[in-house]
């Protein structure tokens, strides 16, 4: 053990003295010949054409190794006062200098590139046609925050090929496209000049007149497990807008999946959350009380919405889920939906969307704690939410006790794997928002971006104590996507209490692994475990505790219906130095989502 940890200390070692990438050594905007190197000096750099490139750099920055990654670090605030204009292929990345033993979760400690001054961050052409690739990963970018940033493009102006991972785009203001324009079209208009494409983005507080997110002239996009949320569309037109469909799209072959919209959350945006064009696919989405849901205006039938969830937008009152540009004209492809309006476009026979008139969307307020099963039993929807240790919210799907089986959600297992004759038939995504994967063995999986996952047991849980001192954490994360059954409801699920005593929320049973039990536990419907113990023992009490959610309580058998994990409480007096801390529910939540990489039980696995 010891020589494989100095191997891959040498190796560490040697990775961080032998990095070509172009370390940026001061947050300020300057350009000056020192020993300093600014993000512009860098980008300026990597500008010159490669052969041009001096062998000893350019004003502290690069060098006869260089490559073309400009390394950022991690939580550090990089300020420009005017745009940065990029001509040639880079990357712009937040640097880890991370060991063995560290694990970063992608997008929660970024560096942040913030616009001081009155104009985008990011100018992305080279004035030519050649082909140039920016990729910007694990960054924040900060727009001006005024009103205007940049005509175009509040934060981005791109006409290349532009990638975005695991990036925020806040605070852009523009006339078309407050986050970002997509250029889309040569100035021939009909061949595609530059492409965006978008992977676990949160794009927040944008504000244009077409296009608060994304504008672009053409469908000339690929936008994957992002979050749009507090847009603003001063026209009333889409969040991300396209200006026109792609060109020959009567040659296209339906469902196309060139340039698309999947597994991603519209919330809370002043506008229409997208407009389809032909050449868009938008497949598994949720988009929810924002002001106008989807505009159709597909003249070739080559756009669809499918799988995806469209209910509670409307306008001071006025419903618009759906608008339909040109009824006359219009051919835009619908299935599999959830939609709260009764009069959006079905298009042919065959399609499989549900119209859910008035329904109760959210239990509680719109971002935050979901209310307990008792404390709303109606919504279909917990608030808006980011668990610990994540980088991206979510809306996530209820079960509720009124549901009499798995089936009786208009969300959950709504979605089909096979065509089973539809004609208009779009499988979902493989996986959701989050990255979880959909269950393709079985028949269904469910609508909008998130798919219901129930993990088959939790990871170890618990906390150190000294005397005097009781036991408390929340126990709700590791649950997955399941609430915790209301006591009220344990007898009809299992019957009595084993225990002979009044059963607690979520037919808590408790079984003690190497001793009799030393202190009580008390567990709520919010989550909240308490441990007291019985006086001040040295040592640990190690038990089971073996839970029903409002997912499992559906499977057949008593044993299956419960979720178990060990935990252990460990009490010491005060002022010892040992140390023997356990998981609590953070932990809990790593293995949850290391489990649902390995294929988690969905709901499906209960039929």
């Amino acid at each position: 053990m010891l020589k494989r940890s100095i191997g891959i200390g040498v190796l560490c070692f040697a990775g961080h003295a032998y990095s070509a990438e172009i370390n940026i050594t001061t947050t300020e905007d300057v350009v000056k010949d020192d020993k300093e190197c600014s993000l512009r000096e860098a980008v300026e750099y990597l500008n010159i054409d490669l052969d041009d490139r001096p062998d000893d750099g350019y004003m502290g920055c690069g060098g006869k190794d260089a490559s073309s990654i400009i390394a950022l670090e991690k939580n550090k605030v990089y300020k420009l006062v005017k745009k940065l204009e990029i001509k040639s292929s880079m990357d712009i990345k937040t640097l880890y200098d991370t060991n063995v033993s560290e694990t970063a979760v992608a997008g929660l400690n970024n560096a942040t590139i913030e616009m001081t001054g009155q104009e985008q961050i990011f100018y992305i052409d080279n004035d030519d046609d050649s082909t140039a690739a920016v990729n910007l990963k694990e960054i924040n970018l900060q727009g001006c925050g005024k009103n205007i940033c940049a005509d175009k493009g509040g934060i981005i102006y791109n006409n290349k090929a532009l990638t975005l991972d695991s990036v925020k785009l806040l605070g852009g203001y523009a006339r078309l496209g407050g986050a970002i324009y997509n250029v889309g079209l040569s100035s021939s208009s009909t061949t595609v000049a530059s492409s965006l494409k978008m992977m676990n983005v949160l794009v927040a507080d944008n504000q244009a007149v077409d296009g608060a997110a994304v504008y672009a002239q053409a469908p000339s996009f690929k936008i994957d497990n992002t979050v749009f949320k507090n847009n603003t569309s001063t026209s009333g037109q889409a969040i991300v807008f396209t200006l026109a469909g792609s060109a020959n799209a009567d040659k296209l072959t339906f469902p196309s999946r060139i340039n698309y919209i999947f597994n991603s959350t519209f919330f809370k945006n002043k506008g229409f959350a997208v407009n389809l064009k032909d050449g868009l696919g938008v497949n598994n989405l949720t988009v929810m009380k924002n002001t106008g849901g989807v505009i159709f205006d597909s003249a070739f039938g080559q756009a669809y919405l499918a799988n995806s969830i469209v209910i509670g937008n409307d306008l001071a009152g006025t419903l618009q889920d759906c608008s339909v540009a040109d009824t006359a004209s219009d051919k835009s492809i619908l299935f599999n939906n959830l939609v709260s309006q009764a009069d959006c476009p079905v298009g042919i026979s065959g399609n499989q969307n549900t119209v859910l008139q008035n329904p109760k969307l959210i239990a509680g307020d719109d971002e935050g704690v979901c209310k307990t099963l008792l404390d709303d039993s109606n919504a279909l929807m917990c608030p808006y939410s980011t668990p610990s240790n994540t980088f991206l919210g979510y809306l996530r799907p209820r079960m509720l006790l009124s549901y009499a089986n798995v089936f009786s959600s208009p969300i959950l297992n709504k979605g089909e794997t096979t065509a089973n004759g539809n004609v208009n038939f779009v499988a979902c995504e493989l996986t959701d928002q989050r990255g979880t994967s959909r269950l393709m063995d079985n028949a269904w999986c469910d609508r909008g971006a998130i798919e219901v996952t129930v993990p088959t047991s939790i990871a170890k849980l618990g906390k150190d104590i000294k005397y005097g001192e009781i036991a408390q954490f929340n126990i709700l994360e590791s649950l997955g996507d399941s609430d915790l059954l209301p006591k009220e409801q344990c007898e009809a699920e299992v019957g009595p209490n084993p225990a002979g005593t009044p059963w607690q929320d979520g037919c808590l049973v408790i079984e003690q692994k190497w001793s009799a039990s030393k202190g009580k536990t008390v567990l709520n419907l919010n989550g909240d475990l308490t441990y007291t113990p019985n006086g001040n023992w040295h040592g640990s009490d190690d038990f089971n505790i073996k839970i029903i959610t409002s997912s499992t309580r559906f499977n057949e058998q008593v044993e299956a219906k419960y979720i178990s994990a060990l935990v252990t409480i460990y009490q010491e007096p005060n002022g010892t130095m040992e140390s023997k801390t356990v998981e609590t529910s953070g932990g809990a939540l790593g293995l949850f989502s290391l489990m649902s990489l390995l294929g988690l039980i969905g709901l499906r696995r209960f039929k």
